[in-house]
């Protein structure tokens, strides 16, 4: 890394990057195991700026990275130059991922399975039961101009499954990738999957049974954690990406609706700040300092219904006049960083969950979605209910089958009159930029409860 940072010495901008990522997936298929598979991805890269144009270029082998071979983008026209921080950062693993054999971690996964099949309460069939466990362990050393240094590594686990369910004519498949964090074994430890799983289970049974169809209308919805989580990372956290409201990602992934508005418009209810915070320690999105050297900090995106701050690199800063607030991630050693989400959250309020559903006199409860669509500006969304209830005078009722909200992101955040005092996370991996970038992140927020939006039948 030192002869690499003499030999490009010459230029006043200067990223060296020595990253390496390590994978175990295990996949388990009605039962029975379908495969294991790792691999192990290791590599170098550089990453100047010239004043004009930024220059970036990645190889296994450091002794080819070469100036002439290096492709180069003008998109960025000035870089923000202030002090890079300098440290380690690590999670620690209360059980190491490498003191459990993959035979054990296969056998979790076939008695979840063996629990899902032996669900007796059931009225439902189990039609298939699809189990995924992914294990990481990413390391990096970044060598800046200054000589400044920063390396980190982070231990991930992440658990997805797919679940589906027939009764009669009806069927739904129950799909969660929502288990994931940084850490050890002692993660899924902690996780209850055999209870959550029976829990949903038993639930979503129920909805197949005796779930009727919603009255269409415009009603109180009471939004669950998860759809908190949801919400949060697709309505707000993509638009609010510096180099997306800039157009960067126009042709992957679409713009922003913060194009046109200024910092300090109100877009939502005072009930409403967003933050996005990657010290948060055994988060997905977990790290101090970011792949430019900046240290990393909560960035309050929305406080209290007003547009207050972008995640920024130091590109993007340069263009706002802002200082980078450490938001730049890079996936894996052949990619360059990019404004990046990493732990990103409504933030709680003072109230209960009964206290948000007392004040309901005709509303939605949606405590799980299916299925989620949103526009290529984050305007305009829906989504369809898995696990629902109807609110009647403050009272959770029956099951409904599958309602549907449909709204946009400026509607919902101003209808938002309340949010409780719980905080759950869920776990994804975040998709960006081409080559595609899946970063890990987290999401996640309380109940909060939104007065008169549109709630429709499906397929109507």
């Amino acid at each position: 890394m030192e002869e690499l940072l003499r030999k490009f010495s010459e230029f006043r901008y200067i990223e060296l990057r020595h990253h390496s990522n390590s994978y175990l997936n295990i996949m388990v298929v009605n039962g029975k195991p379908a495969g294991v598979y790792s691999w192990f991805k290791k590599g170098y890269s550089v990453r100047v700026f010239d004043g004009s144009h930024l220059l970036f270029f990645s190889s296994p082998d450091p002794n080819s990275i070469e100036l002439k071979k290096v492709s180069f983008r003008s998109w960025e026209k000035g870089v923000i130059e202030s002090k890079r921080e300098k440290g380690d950062f690590s999670i620690q693993e209360k059980i190491k991922l490498e003191s459990v054999t993959t035979e054990e971690k296969v056998r979790l996964l076939e008695e979840l399975s063996k629990s899902v099949y032996g669900a007796d309460a059931l009225k439902s069939k189990v039609i298939s039961a699809n189990f995924y466990y992914t294990e990481s362990r990413e390391e990096k050393e970044i060598l800046f101009e200054d000589g400044s240094k920063v390396s980190g590594i982070i231990p991930r686990i992440n658990l997805y499954f797919s679940i589906t369910l027939k009764n009669g004519d009806r069927s739904a498949t129950i799909s969660n990738g929502d288990f994931g964090g940084s850490g050890g074994f002692e993660l899924v430890k902690n996780w209850e999957l055999e209870k959550f799983l029976l829990d949903t289970l038993v639930s979503v049974d129920k909805v197949l049974e005796k779930g009727k169809s919603v009255t269409p209308g415009r009603k109180d919805v009471i939004l669950s954690n998860q759809l908190a989580g949801i919400i949060v990372h697709e309505s707000v956290g993509h638009p609010f990406e510096a180099d997306r409201v800039l157009g960067r990602e126009g042709a992957q992934a679409g713009l922003s609706y913060l194009v046109g508005r200024n910092f300090g418009e109100k877009i939502g209810s005072e009930s409403i700040t967003v933050i996005d915070d990657p010290t948060i320690y055994g988060g997905s999105g977990y790290y101090l300092i970011d792949d430019e050297g900046v240290k990393a900090k909560p960035k309050y995106l929305i406080k209290e219904g007003v547009i207050n701050e972008l995640l920024q690199d130091r590109f993007s800063a340069y263009k706002f006049g802002v200082e980078s607030n450490g938001s730049a991630r890079a996936s894996a050693y052949d990619r360059e960083p990019l404004v990046r989400m990493s732990n990103t959250f409504f933030k709680p309020g003072d109230y209960t969950f009964d206290e948000l559903v007392e004040d309901v006199k005709d509303g939605v409860y949606l405590k799980s979605y299916m299925e989620w669509n949103i526009d290529d500006l984050r305007i305009g969304e829906r989504y369809v209910g898995l696990e629902a209830y109807e609110i009647k005078d403050g009272e959770i009722g029956d099951p409904l089958l599958f309602p549907v909200l449909e709204t946009t992101t400026f509607e919902l955040l101003s209808s938002v009159d309340a949010v409780d005092n719980t905080l759950s996370f869920y776990s994804g991996t975040c998709g960006k930029g081409d080559p595609d970038q899946g970063i890990p992140v987290w999401f996640g927020g309380p109940n909060m409860r939104a007065r008169n939006l549109m709630v429709k039948v499906r397929g109507e």
